[in-house]
């Protein structure tokens, strides 16, 4: 039995251009009624090369996709929320995967910053 692979953009309005897309493809696929949609595993490479990489394109002409461990979802996007970082969020897969310009450097972010803080005070 084949595992269809998942994906969605949380935002309605980019997942509505993901989908009328496919449709103009042979990519095949299905669309659940939250949106998500399926797509077959020989298709993964037109469908994340081909399908999403247009819409992230058309979003932000330079972008990076931030993946974390699910523990940390919250606290990047507080700390995205916090510092005024536009963001998109997509699942694919069941994980939440961040879309955001190139220009920003996730690797250099202090996300415990008040954990430090509050070492430092004790």
């Amino acid at each position: 039995m084949v595992k269809f692979l998942t994906f969605r953009f949380l935002d309605d309005g980019l997942n509505r251009r993901l989908i009328a897309f496919l449709r103009k493809t042979k990519i095949r696929h299905v669309v659940g009624r939250d949106g998500t949609i399926s797509y077959h595993p020989d298709d993964e490479d037109a469908f994340e090369n081909d399908a999403v990489c247009t819409i992230r394109d058309e979003i932000l002409p330079q972008w990076q996709v931030l993946t974390c461990p699910r523990n940390w979802v919250v606290r990047y996007r507080k700390y995205m929320d916090r510092n005024g970082i536009p963001f998109h969020e997509e699942v694919n897969n069941g994980e939440v995967w961040f879309l955001l310009s190139r220009k920003y450097r996730p690797e250099r972010w202090k996300l415990d910053a008040r954990k430090r803080v509050e070492r430092i005070a004790s």
